[in-house]
């Protein structure tokens, strides 16, 4: 004997689920080699790839400025200071800091890891939050040394040092105008 086929209506959201494309570091690079992301400012964080805001006019000066007083100081101590910076936090997250101190610049194309550099910072005009906390704790899970967020809505330099289990155990402030030690060097920088 037959029995009668029941129909179902499936929910149009049951149906249809979109899964995030995921991406480990080696697969953005590779993505970033081919021009996949050209004119963009973009990270990869935990697999999923983040388009950051264009930096807006205060930004781009506070990080030109911050250039300007910083590479004297490296070039004394037989150090680099860089601009925008890809950091390989390991895995599937890769991070830019806005600014660098590092020990050398690489002989081949890659990215920057904890070993290369004595100071990342990061210029927070709009992007306080996502600085002082998850790029904080990505750049400290990897032992980057030193770690600094020039915070312009508070004339202030956030410092970060000593990284012990992904956080940083040195913490204190420097307001605009007062002398701010340069790590891995003898000198102090001014920023306003």
């Amino acid at each position: 004997m037959n029995k009668h086929a029941a129909i179902v209506r499936a929910e149009p959201h049951l149906l249809f689920r979109s899964t995030p494309a995921r991406f480990t570091s080696e697969e953005f690079m590779r993505m970033a080699e081919a021009g996949a992301f050209e004119d963009m400012k973009i990270e990869l964080v935990n697999g999923e790839i983040e388009r950051m805001n264009p930096p807006m006019s205060n930004h781009t000066v506070r990080v030109s400025r911050l250039s300007e007083v910083l590479a004297p100081a490296a070039r004394a101590a037989g150090l680099f200071a860089l601009g925008e910076t890809g950091i390989d936090i390991g895995g599937d997250t890769v991070r830019a800091c806005d600014a660098a101190l590092v020990r050398r610049i690489p002989d081949e194309n890659r990215l920057f890891g904890a070993d290369d550099i004595i100071l990342a910072i990061e210029v927070a005009e709009t992007t306080r939050a996502r600085d002082m906390g998850p790029k904080r704790t990505d750049y400290a899970s990897i032992g980057i040394e030193n770690y600094w967020v020039v915070d312009g809505a508070r004339s202030v330099v956030h410092v970060f040092g000593e990284p012990v289990d992904g956080d940083y155990a040195q913490v204190h402030t420097v307001r605009f105008g007062e002398p701010l030690a340069v790590p891995g060097t003898n000198a102090t920088i001014i920023i306003d």
